[in-house]
């Protein structure tokens, strides 16, 4: 996105790379919150999440942020009688543990997670749909001739239907859940290149499926598109 265009209040998405570079981490957290921000970056490394904008730094084309998040972890500051009964010295104390409710089941409980300097490059607009790449494209429907090689025409067409109805599923969870969002696109590969090896089978009358056969496969399709030219 354009520096210009980002506007404070608002909610864009977030693409975080794979790999991270050491000025985008900054440096080592020095408080608990700059910590457990630190740590929910890495793990959304190669994933997608929504940040609240705080605030612009135009010269840095950076922003800093909030990510609406949920936890079962609380900490409550004892009073001085609590202290007093526990035993402990004068001072300030604080209890931290996890929240559970009458079913033995952890609670979740609202909660936000502050990030500074994110770039703007990984900024997208609300509703920006996953993309799958040329590459990952090309795996997939790789991957889903080479479990289809051998079978029967009764067997492709069931493994048809039964792909259609995962994508199904997986469609209703991609709904508010990018990581769904991001399995829906491979799903609707595979899906696509299941039908579209039931109806070669149909029109040719082929008894076993067999990529060498499918008009529709070249030479260089019949190897993994990741391993091609080593």
């Amino acid at each position: 996105m354009r520096t210009k265009d980002v506007r404070v209040g608002a909610t864009y998405i977030v693409n975080v790379p794979q790999r991270i570079r050491p000025a985008v981490r900054g440096p080592v957290p020095r408080t608990p919150e700059a910590f457990a921000a630190d740590m929910r970056l890495h793990l959304h490394r190669g994933r997608r999440f929504d940040l609240t904008i705080t605030e612009v730094h135009c010269a840095e084309r950076t922003v800093d942020g909030i990510e609406a998040v949920t936890t079962s972890k609380v900490g409550l500051p004892l009073t001085d009688g609590q202290a007093q009964a526990l035993g402990l010295p004068e001072g300030t104390y604080r209890i931290e543990g996890l929240v559970y409710g009458p079913d033995d089941q952890l609670v979740k409980l609202p909660a936000a997670l502050t990030y500074t300097g994110v770039p703007i490059r990984w900024l997208d607009p609300l509703g920006t749909p996953t993309v799958l790449s040329a590459d990952l494209t090309a795996f997939y429907r790789w991957l889903t001739r080479k479990e289809a090689t051998g079978l029967e025409l009764e067997l492709v067409t069931h493994e048809a239907h039964q792909m259609l109805e995962k994508q199904r599923q997986v469609a209703a969870r991609a709904l508010d859940d990018y990581d769904a969002e991001s399995h829906l696109r491979q799903v609707e590969v595979q899906c696509a290149e299941w039908q579209r090896i039931e109806l070669v089978m149909r029109v040719s009358g082929v008894g076993r499926y067999r990529p060498q056969d499918d008009p529709d496969v070249g030479e260089e399709d019949l190897t993994d598109p990741f391993t091609r030219g080593r």
